[in-house]
């Protein structure tokens, strides 16, 4: 039997869970404690995981069920709770198409939004971290939804996924990462999940103006560099991290183009992390030059 349903609130996004694995049920209040609420939100994503061996307790495998949208099976207990992530992700994509939806991390520092769009292995997740670790506030890792009035990019302040070749990357940073529980993501191999809130306990950011798209890519060996790219380029790169382009593709790209119109565009190479931050860092403080001059 299921337990009775979780419900969060995570930024502008209302998730409510049940499923009959008290552990998992555990592992993702532990993550998201500071988002729980008392009921379930107006249109919340409900989401429930079943397992279909339940004795002597719950064991896979495991189907994660959303009304209206295909159940999905996960073979392995260490593989539930990434894809529970990638499942809340897809139910955002297919129903808050009201926002913008890009791949892409995003942050921001006293009002003003940055956010990196990026492939997967991009650098974007360990990037983020540092950022943070340096002041920046968190809005989003992955997925970053910008109303295309205002141009704001909204707070999802999920769990940032770490993949294990940035574990000891993360833990120099004296970001501390919990490594109690392996996960597994078919793709990514081993992971481990950050709670933005376990950087500092002011972490989550308000909604911002995006000022700066930065797209990362990271190249083993290579001196982290910052090169500046027309706006025209950059709408043409955010066209192909963007979820929402497949849903209408012109009005898409009517609510990119103002949105570039107000930042600077940057393709940034990283590498050693405390090098690529010093280069993002330096944006800031130039823009914070120009407007004291």
């Amino acid at each position: 039997m299921s337990s009775a349903p979780r419900h969060f609130s995570i930024g502008v996004i209302d998730v409510s869970l049940g499923s009959d694995c008290k552990s998992l049920l555990r592992e993702y209040s532990s993550l998201y404690a500071s988002c729980r609420r008392g009921s379930a939100a107006p249109g919340a994503i409900e989401i429930n995981i079943e397992s279909k061996h339940k004795y002597p307790w719950p064991r896979g495998p495991y189907t994660l069920r959303c009304p209206g949208a295909p159940d999905f099976e996960v073979a392995k207990r260490c593989e539930v709770l990434p894809h529970l992530e990638w499942y809340i992700n897809w139910q955002i994509i297919e129903r808050r198409t009201e926002y913008v939806q890009l791949h892409a991390s995003a942050l921001e520092f006293e009002g003003q939004a940055m956010v990196m769009p990026g492939d997967p292995g991009s650098g974007k997740t360990t990037l983020t971290a540092g950022l943070l670790r340096r002041g920046w506030s968190y809005l989003c890792d992955e997925f970053a939804l910008i109303d295309p009035v205002t141009s704001r990019v909204q707070p999802y302040p999920r769990a940032l996924c770490i993949k294990e070749g940035s574990f000891s990357v993360i833990e120099r940073l004296g970001i501390p990462l919990c490594r109690k529980t392996s996960y597994q993501k078919p793709t990514k191999g081993r992971v481990a999940f950050l709670n933005p809130l376990d950087v500092r306990a002011d972490v989550v950011g308000n909604a911002a103006p995006v000022r700066w798209v930065v797209f990362p890519r990271y190249v083993p060996d290579a001196t982290p560099t910052l090169r500046p790219i027309t706006r025209s380029q950059a709408v043409y790169d955010l066209a192909k991290q963007c979820f929402t382009i497949r849903v209408d593709q012109k009005r898409t790209l009517q609510c990119l183009a103002p949105i570039v119109r107000g930042a600077e565009c940057y393709q940034l190479v990283t590498n050693d992390i405390d090098a690529t931050c010093d280069l993002v860092e330096s944006l800031r403080v130039a823009r914070v030059a120009r407007r004291a001059g």
